[in-house]
Order: structure tokens, then C-alpha cells, then sequence
């Protein structure tokens, strides 16, 4: 009897502490669902960083810089852009991805971190854990460019030059394995010719090449090569999107030549793992305010670039779509980047 009592007892305390876990764990949860709307509430109290993994002067720099410029009054807080190029846009994100989870350091890039899973064997970050989408802020489709006195001035030119040529029109890109490395290989696979690519560090030095005759030609964003165009400084072959753009209307598309042909980059920004939903909301609120700005969209557009917002959740639907397909595109070429 003694012993049916004692056990009765333990089970009792047992129980007591069990309840009083629960009830603990109950109250941190309560807190914490308190918290994130006051860390939110007071979100930002000091300035944040916008990591840019791509050097100065691209399409991804452009967009960082017109939107950043913009959110610091929103925010009451200075957006500062920070350029950490390197690898594909691989180094910038991979310091946001390893970042405090607080929001005051984000990941302003593009298609690129899709891409990259494929084309590296191992990656410092896991790409589809470590980031979590914000917003899609731009697209923009690639333009295929070339040196003024390259000998080809469309597509089917280019196309008959490179046949009679193998491997010997030369393809600059701001390093391999990024955006217009994938593009250039596209025009190869529809095409069926021989291209020559040139990998260079950064936008700056293939653009250099380009301008001065070194290279024949390169894939880039509208907003990257629009302005020497308009200088006359490089003449525009296509532009890689299903239509014309309003940037460049006398320029045809790639799909004229090759229905279906399409190679729409897309800018966006991220935050590390473990952001808090309501600031990831706040973010999001105030970029989509950002590119409802007249002076913006008017700079988008100059730049060839469209505005697009919409929710944290349809970016995040287009990340993982993209990292499908580029997956697939790039196990079909073999495409496999030196490590």
C-alpha cells in the first residue's frame, strides 16, 4: 500500500512538472509572438546594409543603388550598398547567408544564386535553407551587344559568321558561371555553333575588353550596356526576352530568330534564415513602395529595367521554379565550373 502511495506520488510530481513545462514553454512562445511585432515595431533602429555580390556598374549594382537611395527616407535609416563581388555573386551571399538573422544585413542579387547550386560542386551555403525571399524588385531581359566594327549586325548574321568560324567569335562574360556565361551557352544550344567564351572578374574588365575591339561581343542586363549603346560605343544585336523593350525599340528580339528563346534576369532581395516574418513583411512593404515611385519606375524604364513587387511568397515560387530549371538546363550542357 506504502509503495502504491509512493509511486502515486512521484507520478503526481511527475505530472506537476510537466505541466509547469508546458506551461513555461507556452509563455516563451507567447513572448516570442509578442517580441516579433515589437522587434518589427522598432525595426530599423540602426542602418542596414545592402549586400551587392556583383562588381559596380552592372545591372544588379543599378537596381541596389536607385532602391537603396529611395528606402533610407522610408526606413528613417541609411540603406548603405555594399559591393562584395566575387564567384558568381557566391561570396556576397554567402556573408549575408552566415549574417544575423535581424535584418539589418540583406542580399540585394539576382538569377545568379539560382544558377549557382548547379554550376559549383559545393557552395559555403545551403541555397535553398539559408536565404528567405523578401521581394522581387526588376527584371530585365539580357541584350546580346557587340564592338561596332564587329562583322555581324543580327542574329542570322551572327549565326552565319560563327558557322563559317568555329570557335572563333569571342564571347565576353564578368566571370564564369554567371548570367550572360548561361545566356551565351543558350544561343550556342538553339544556334548549334561554336562560340569562343572569355571569362573576365567583374563587368568593368569585360566591358573594357568589348569597347575597345578585344572581344566581339557579350551578353549583358539592358541597364549595363544601354547607355554605352546610346554613346555609340557598342552596337545592340537582340535583346533575349519575348518582346521588344521600350528601352531599345528598334532592336529585335532573339526569339525572331529562335522562337522561344527567352533569358529574363530577375533582381530581388534576401534575408538570412530566421528573419523574423514581420520584419521580412516590413521590408517588403517598404521596397513595394519604393518602385510604386514615379522617379523610379521613370530610372527603371531609362535603364530598361521593369518594376515587378508583388509578395514575399510569389518570390519565393519563382526562386525555387528558377533553381528547377536551371538545374535541368545546366545538367543537359554539362556545364561544370572549376573549383
Amino acid at each position: 500500500m506504502r509503495q502504491k502511495k509512493s509511486l502515486r506520488t512521484r507520478c503526481n510530481r511527475v505530472l506537476a512538472a510537466a505541466g509547469l513545462l508546458a506551461g513555461l514553454l507556452a509563455g516563451l512562445a507567447a513572448l516570442a509572438a509578442f517580441a516579433e511585432p515589437a522587434a518589427a515595431a522598432d525595426y530599423p533602429a540602426r542602418p542596414i546594409r545592402m549586400i551587392a555580390p556583383f562588381a559596380p556598374g552592372g545591372g544588379s549594382d543599378v537596381v541596389a543603388r536607385l532602391v537603396a537611395q529611395k528606402l533610407t527616407p522610408l526606413l528613417g535609416q541609411s540603406v548603405v550598398v555594399e559591393n562584395r563581388p566575387g564567384a558568381s555573386g557566391i561570396i556576397g551571399a554567402d556573408h549575408v547567408a552566415k549574417a544575423a538573422p535581424d535584418g539589418y544585413t540583406i542580399l540585394m542579387t539576382n538569377s545568379a544564386l539560382t544558377s549557382n547550386p548547379w554550376l559549383y560542386k559545393t557552395l559555403p551555403y545551403d541555397t535553398e535553407k539559408d536565404f528567405v525571399p523578401v521581394i522581387e524588385l526588376a527584371s530585365s531581359p539580357t541584350l546580346l551587344a557587340a564592338y561596332p566594327k564587329a562583322p555581324f549586325n543580327t542574329v542570322p548574321e551572327l549565326v552565319a559568321y560563327a558557322r563559317q568560324h568555329p570557335r572563333h567569335v569571342t564571347v565576353g562574360t564578368p566571370g564564369a558561371g554567371q548570367m550572360s556565361h548561361l545566356a551565351a551557352e543558350m544561343l550556342e544550344q538553339a544556334s548549334d555553333t561554336e562560340l569562343m567564351m572569355v571569362h573576365y572578374k567583374g563587368t568593368a574588365n569585360s566591358l573594357a575588353d568589348l569597347i575597345s575591339g578585344n572581344i566581339m561581343m557579350s551578353f549583358g542586363t539592358v541597364p549595363g550596356f544601354v547607355g554605352q549603346i546610346k554613346a555609340g560605343k557598342l552596337k545592340p544585336i537582340a535583346v533575349a526576352s519575348t518582346k521588344r523593350v521600350a528601352a531599345l525599340p528598334d532592336v529585335p528580339t532573339v526569339a525572331e530568330t529562335y522562337p522561344g528563346f527567352e533569358m529574363t534576369v530577375w533582381f530581388g532581395v534576401f534575408v538570412p534564415t530566421g528573419t523574423p516574418d514581420a520584419v521580412v513583411t516590413k521590408l517588403n512593404a517598404a521596397m513595394g513602395e519604393v518602385l510604386r515611385d514615379p522617379v523610379v519606375r521613370s530610372r527603371f524604364a531609362d535603364e530598361g529595367l521593369d518594376p515587378v513587387a508583388g509578395s514575399p511568397a510569389q518570390f519565393d515560387a519563382l526562386f525555387r521554379k528558377d533553381l528547377a530549371s536551371w538545374g535541368k538546363f545546366i545538367k543537359e550542357r554539362g556545364i561544370r565550373i572549376a573549383e
